[in-house]
């Protein structure tokens, strides 16, 4: 294991929920085991898939590096997608997985989910540190070019199309075309029941979550290049945005079903639901009554809101695994951490909280009461179980920290403590919604230092919140309760309290 300072780390304060911590601190632990080091000396993260490998894959390396930002002077998150950058070919593309020591291909010609431009402005978020941009944009854009030139579906009818011409695809003003990964596998969603798992038959279809990122990444590309003082690309990539949100938002949107869908070439919804139908909120691209009816699903207990949220297929898909078959009902942090995210960022953190607090519940009772203990790469929506793999039957791996670190680290300080950082603001957006004694210790701000935000126990949600702040820099703290908020400054090396 590579050596880590746990003391250096953020140390939350759970005053009812000590098993919460100690899940935390196993997270780091093992997330510290998967630290490796190359020839050069550069560390990265290891995926934790397969450890006697070293096969590193993109969507992996991307949402470890969201947690990783809460310790980035020790866990190298954001420097893991350095691999993928330096691996790019000449004309844009990066594959889904590489063989780190050999710079090989596993699965040649297959694309991951393209984060690396919503990773990269996390972290500026997380740190203030926006060196990065100048050199990884191009790298980006040049990946978004060729996802352009090489992954969007043939032209094909608009759903609200009044052309006469009898060919449903091919040249026409009233077609359009979208996204496709290439099948499940290079979506990270294996075995879901969206498309056929046969090389080349995602092609025929509009994949509603890389559609959705391309948007969340253009997005991203938009701010990073207004940090860097770019106007003109910067518009270049927000205009972009708009315009894949709006094609989205008309055709992979089902009335009838209220919910975002794949749909199957020329014209026919994929009628299963899953968790990819979720992209579009964090992509922010849903109008506030698309929203509300994504919050209903999600609130349904006959859909996503089953004992453990957020299961990755509904529960009223005649697919559904009770036991969690992988992505055929498997709870995961990926996509769990995607929707508490993209809650957050529609405004509703109230049901990210909610289903953060059920899943790090659950992952807590299954780390106690399952041997061994330990994460697990996914979980059983109804039991405190892990997950099954997809054809064996067996449990899904262990020890995997790897991505399941979201839930005890990034969601545990995000959506059930409520913080949300903005080190280039100088701002911390505190959610209060617990009862019991919380905050966090020695939570890292980038070039501001350090800052405790603690909480004291209360007797409802209702009462008044008494807080005590303090922070190595000038930072300003805005703190919400229900329907009270309140905007306190607190100055360096000072200590405030106020009640809220």
């Amino acid at each position: 294991m590579t050596k880590v300072d746990f003391s250096k780390l953020p140390k939350p304060v759970l005053g009812e929920h000590p098993e919460w911590v100690e899940l935390y601190y196993k997270a780091w632990e093992l997330a510290a085991t998967h630290i490796r080091t190359d020839k050069s000396g550069r560390a990265y993260m290891d995926a934790a898939f397969e450890p006697w490998d070293n096969r590193q894959w993109v969507w992996d390396t991307c949402f470890m590096s969201l947690y990783c930002r809460y310790a980035p002077e020790q866990y190298p998150g954001v420097e893991s997608l350095d691999n993928f950058y330096d691996r790019q070919s000449d004309d844009g593309f990066i594959s889904m997985t590489y063989d780190m020591d050999t710079g090989t291909e596993p699965w040649p010609g297959y694309i991951n989910p393209p984060l690396f431009a919503w990773v990269e402005w996390e972290y500026y978020l997380s740190t203030g540190d926006g060196s990065r941009f100048e050199r990884v944009a191009g790298h980006i854009e040049r990946l978004m070019d060729w996802i352009d030139a090489n992954r969007r579906t043939v032209p094909h009818r608009r759903r609200a199309s009044r052309d006469t011409n009898i060919h449903d695809v091919g040249e026409s003003a009233e077609n359009y075309q979208l996204y496709y990964f290439s099948d499940c596998g290079a979506s990270g969603m294996d075995d879901s029941p969206r498309t056929p798992r046969i090389p080349e038959a995602g092609r025929f279809y509009d994949w509603i979550d890389l559609s959705s990122q391309m948007a969340l990444s253009f997005r991203m590309l938009g701010r990073m290049h207004n940090v860097l003082g770019n106007s003109e690309r910067a518009s270049h990539w927000e205009k972009r945005a708009v315009e894949l949100g709006g094609l989205i938002n008309a055709e992979l949107w089902c009335d009838r079903t209220r919910f975002y869908h794949d749909r199957m070439l020329p014209r026919n919804f994929v009628a299963s639901k899953t968790t990819a139908g979720f992209w579009p909120m964090l992509a922010c691209i849903c109008d506030d009554d698309r929203l509300d009816a994504l919050v209903e699903h999600l609130l349904d207990e006959h859909q996503f809101n089953r004992p453990t949220p957020v299961p990755t297929l509904s529960a009223d898909d005649p697919n559904y695994t009770p036991k969690g078959v992988y992505w055929c009902g498997g709870v995961w942090a990926p996509t769990n951490y995607m929707i508490a995210r993209g809650l957050m960022k529609a405004g509703r953190p109230d049901v990210a909280h909610e289903i953060a607090m059920k899943y790090v519940g659950a992952i807590a009772r299954t780390y106690a009461d399952y041997q061994p203990n330990t994460l697990w790469e996914c979980y059983s929506p109804e039991e405190d179980l892990p997950g099954l793999t997809a054809y064996s039957g067996e449990a899904v791996k262990g020890d995997f920290v790897g991505w399941t670190g979201l839930g005890p680290i990034a969601m545990l300080i995000e959506n059930i403590i409520g913080i949300d950082i903005d080190v280039p603001d100088r701002r911390v957006n505190w959610d209060i919604r617990l009862t019991e004694a919380h905050g966090v210790r020695s939570l890292g701000l980038g070039g501001l230092g350090r800052a405790d935000l603690l909480c004291k126990a209360r007797k409802s949600a209702d009462a008044p919140a008494e807080v005590e702040l303090s922070c190595h820099s000038d930072l300003t703290v805005r703190i919400t309760r229900g329907s009270v908020s309140k905007t306190i400054e607190v100055q360096k090396g000072a200590v405030v309290s106020a009640t809220v």
